[in-house]
């Protein structure tokens, strides 16, 4: 919620220097209500938000913004830095910031910096000067996080580890079912669904074509339009970059540039000519009628009265989390389930006991119950594969370790679905590797989906 908070000021600061103070409320407005969990997600939308992909949105807007306030002090002053610098280094540094969530979300600083070589002042050699050394304050600022993330990783004997789980392991798990035509295929499906189904992704795809139109005519578009533009397509190759398989998490990073581009659309665009105002109002009608059409109001309605009715005490917090996801209905997550088997594991163990769970909700549980995972590596799906090319992310290592460690509980989660990866996941009792662990344990209670094993 601060993260979607943060975004939407930001939007308005951007768009507001670009273009007006109502230009920058409008892109707030359509942002903060166009991308309610509410609205766009099942279960209130915390599967989707609780992601890298939330954080690093803010990332991005808070480039641009320094991106643009950059420009704006190098025109006032195009023979010095003087107060673009802090912009330079915001702009690197929230670059970098992003890169330390998902490496593959750098691409959004070359979308920056295009946009800043593209729209920075180019009538005097000072201009000139003051671009290139913004620039390269800039890249010099992008390096301050990922240097930080590698030197912690280091002193804690982490570079191995993480050069494993991240790089090695998103190779492998990127390439996995890979293929150029089916990919595409798949890809243009998604956008697809999400242009028919949602006035954002509507209205910012007939925003692209026009934007694209008037630069094949014209050769040169508006600072506000191609900022949106620049954006937008980052966030379209940050996507394709993610591999085959097109999670809603991956296109929640669309929707601030889909946000402007739709206001540029609306309001600059449709300044243009009869045709161009026409093609708004014509794209506002349709961004109404979506919204209609999906039952905008009542899910929204639906969800804030919810959360009303429990923050006043009309409501039990139990009956409150059924809203996401089920309970003992064999249908995969259970907000429920996930606080019980959270306050089971606080109740019957001590702050310095480890807990491991063979599962897909694995962080979740360690930060709730305030308890250290007993290994390195949270995710079982990251080490079930057989295939995988590193010995030591297989689960016989993996059991190996927690054999040493002893964790005080060893928890298995049901994940009731279809997918190899889950099947693989709910046989894991059945093991025989995985049975030998558990001789040193015993069963001791089920939650919902969950067994928990206790140490003998």
């Amino acid at each position: 919620m601060i993260s979607a908070a943060a975004t939407t000021l930001l939007l308005y600061a951007t768009v507001r220097r670009l273009a007006d103070t109502l230009t920058g409320a409008t892109v707030a407005l359509l942002y903060a209500a166009l991308t309610m969990p509410a609205w766009l997600y099942r279960y209130g939308g915390f599967l989707e938000r609780s992601v890298c992909e939330t954080f690093i949105v803010v990332c991005g807007a808070a480039s641009f913004w320094c991106a643009v306030r950059l420009r704006d002090h190098t025109t006032r002053d195009a023979v010095g830095l003087d107060a673009a610098g802090i912009d330079a280094v915001g702009l690197g540094f929230f670059a970098g910031a992003a890169v330390v969530l998902k490496p593959n979300a750098g691409l959004y600083f070359l979308a920056v910096l295009a946009w800043l070589a593209l729209y920075m002042p180019r009538a005097s050699a000072g201009a000139r000067r003051a671009l290139g050394l913004a620039m390269g304050v800039a890249v010099i600022a992008s390096a301050v996080m990922p240097i930080a993330a590698l030197v912690w990783l280091w002193r804690l004997g982490l570079l191995a580890d993480a050069k494993t789980a991240v790089v090695d392991f998103n190779r492998f798990y990127v390439s996995q079912g890979f293929t150029l035509g089916g990919y595409a295929r798949d890809f243009s499906k998604a956008i697809s669904f999400r242009v028919e189904t949602d006035p954002l992704w509507l209205a910012g795809a007939i925003g692209a074509v026009v934007a694209l139109w008037e630069l094949a005519r014209r050769r040169r578009l508006s600072p506000l339009a191609g900022l949106a533009l620049l954006w937008g397509g980052a966030a379209a190759l940050v996507i394709i970059v993610n591999g085959a398989r097109l999670f809603n998490t991956y296109f929640i990073q669309a929707f601030a540039p889909l946000a402007v581009l739709t206001v540029w659309l609306l309001t600059e665009s449709a300044r243009a000519s009869r045709a161009r105002q026409l093609i708004a109002i014509a794209a506002g009608a349709l961004m109404g009628m979506v919204l209609l059409v999906r039952h905008y109001p009542a899910k929204v309605i639906n969800s804030a009265s919810a959360d009303l009715a429990l923050l006043s005490g009309r409501m039990d917090r139990a009956a409150y989390l059924d809203q996401f996801g089920g309970y003992g209905n064999r249908r995969g997550y259970s907000a429920r389930a996930n606080e019980e088997l959270a306050a089971y594991v606080r109740a019957h163990t001590e702050p310095d006991d480890r807990i491991y769970l063979f599962g897909i909700n694995g962080a979740g549980i360690y930060f709730a119950s305030d308890r250290l995972t007993a290994h390195r590596f949270l995710r079982v799906n990251f080490f079930v594969p057989p295939e995988f090319p590193d010995p030591q992310f297989r689960l016989n290592a993996v059991l190996g370790e927690l054999a040493a460690r002893r964790p005080r509980y060893l928890i298995f989660e049901r994940l009731n679905s279809s997918s190899e990866m889950a099947k693989a996941v709910d046989s894991l009792t059945e093991q025989p590797e995985v049975i030998r662990l558990l001789e040193a344990y015993r069963l001791e209670t089920q939650i919902e989906d969950f067994s928990l094993y206790r140490r003998r």
